[in-house]
């Protein structure tokens, strides 16, 4: 029995008709010479049955436990047709790059159909010179998003020529097709047992965890960062409508290390500084700045080396984004030192951590208190606390060229979820040498998703003319150098020694 963690079924919990709970990605292909679009299609379609045993949520479909007193299993789709899961549509002429986000916005507002395996892909034609694109979406109770990169690259090759894989094994074949209710009530109670027999070990990781808090509170080098702050009131966080808004971008990847480099700050730091910087704009632009500062959630994948897992294995930390702060420079700084704080409050926590919660009838109560909430519209009770604003992923990618049926793929834009309360989702992938971002919005708090993404390029520019220039990274570097220098001539017990442990 493959039954679902508390974690990967929360997504199927807090979905709604106004919040759809699947991710996706965009990619732009150029068909390959001689292939048209409907040579194309069936070439994909072979190559996906021909490959689906590789991705388990390909043909894996839920089934519920009796009365909800347990999460789901996955258990595998007998009537599996690749034709419910492969569709064409074409966009809006002249398709161009407005017409693509529309038609991607409008698939990504509608569920999933719970009744075959949460998964389709579209390809949409009649994009300008000849090309095609995949919008190809999962729900995210099937996957997270470093899962999702691992069955892009594995459904896709690295050749124009596609590669021979192994036929499935038996062991795939004869996966149950249905469970019947004393074994999914079984199943439920073995569960229950197991999470309880963990409680102890549980305990000891709590008081562990509590210490390691405590001495972090009177730790003036780490402290608590923006989890301990509250997040701003903005547009974005509002009960969301049923409408979606959808818009892309690209950074060079480069430009990004170059940038985290003269700064001694991350990739992640820079490309929240951009988001910072755009969203600044963006709400002041309207009269809509708050005082305080954004603040950004960030999943932090949990996941281990080699772990080959699809399931989700991820936590969130929150980041200032310091969009109080008017100097870009300063900006990226009190940025990067918020999410070193974050990261390190995460690794105190993470021991404590548990995905796999089973509590009896907890699938149905947190089913119905989402349902309340949206009901309710208790999203857009004034006074609200909210714990970020706005929802920033930054998912590695794979960094060659790849090929779908001899197809280029030439881009690889994400499309996330936006939620109640946090109606902007902006993520980025990286991509053979590019960063692919994607806002994702509920059309009532971002209708002009397009001027987000113009502030985005404008942020990015902004940062690039700071520290991407060569005679000004080399006096940054230079700057470096000779305090690193004074630091390294400290006798031990000044500042460097502290430095050195916080590092």
């Amino acid at each position: 029995m493959h039954k679902l963690g508390a974690l990967d079924a929360g997504f199927l919990y807090n979905e709604t008709s106004r919040s759809p709970q699947h991710i996706a990605s965009v990619q732009i292909l150029e068909l390959p010479e001689g292939s048209d679009e409907t040579q194309f299609l069936a070439d994909l379609k072979a190559l996906l049955m021909e490959r689906i045993h590789l991705v388990p949520y390909f043909t894996n479909r839920l089934q519920f436990v009796p009365f909800n007193l347990d999460h789901p299993v996955w258990v595998r789709d007998p009537d599996f047709n690749i034709d419910n899961h492969v569709h064409t549509l074409a966009i809006d002429q002249p398709g161009d790059q407005p017409a693509l986000e529309a038609a991607v916005a409008g698939l990504h507002e509608q569920r999933l159909d719970r009744s075959r395996p949460l998964w389709d892909l579209w390809m949409l034609t009649g994009l300008e010179g000849g090309r095609v694109a995949l919008y190809n979406r999962a729900h995210h109770a099937c996957l997270d998003g470093m899962a999702g990169q691992a069955m892009i690259e594995t459904i896709m090759d690295v050749s124009p020529e596609p590669r021979q894989v192994e036929p499935a094994s038996v062991q795939y074949r004869q996966r149950p097709e249905r469970l019947n209710a004393l074994a999914l009530v079984t199943g439920a109670l073995e569960n229950f047992a197991r999470y309880q027999a963990k409680q102890p070990l549980a305990a000891v990781n709590a008081l562990e965890t509590a210490a390691r808090l405590f001495r972090r509170a009177f730790d003036p080098r780490k402290g608590f960062g923006a989890i301990a702050e509250r997040a701003p009131s903005t547009r974005f966080n509002r009960a969301v409508g049923n409408r979606r808004t959808w818009t892309v971008g690209e950074l060079p990847l480069v430009s990004v290390k170059a940038i985290a480099r003269v700064t001694h700050t991350k990739i992640n730091d820079v490309f929240l500084a951009v988001c910072a910087g755009a969203l600044r704009r963006y709400l002041s632009r309207q009269g809509r700045l708050p005082s305080a500062s954004l603040i950004a959630g960030c999943p932090v994948s949990l996941r281990q080396a080699g772990d080959t897992n699809p399931n989700n294995q991820v936590t969130m930390m929150m980041v200032s984004l310091a969009t109080s702060e008017p100097d870009p420079a300063e900006r990226l700084q009190q940025i990067a030192r918020s999410s070193r704080t974050a990261k390190g409050f995460t690794e105190d926590v993470a021991p404590a951590y548990d995905s796999d919660v089973a509590l009896p009838g907890l699938p149905g109560a947190l089913a119905a208190a989402v349902q309340l909430v949206e009901r309710s519209g208790a999203a857009n009770l004034p006074g609200l606390t909210l714990p970020c604003n706005v929802v920033v992923s930054n998912v590695p990618g794979p960094q060659v060229q790849l090929y779908a049926c001899g197809a280029k793929v030439l881009t690889h834009y994400p499309v996330s979820i936006a939620a109640h309360s946090q109606g902007v989702n902006i993520t980025v992938q990286s991509y053979n040498g590019t960063l692919y971002f994607g806002i994702t919005g509920c059309a009532t708090a971002l209708p002009d998703a397009e001027a987000l993404q113009d502030d985005m390029l404008a942020a990015f520019d902004e940062l690039r003319r700071l520290y991407d220039l060569p005679s000004v990274a080399g006096a940054l570097q230079q700057r470096t150098a000779a305090q690193e220098a004074k630091t390294a001539r400290q006798p031990v017990g000044e500042e460097g020694e502290s430095r050195s442990e916080a590092a």
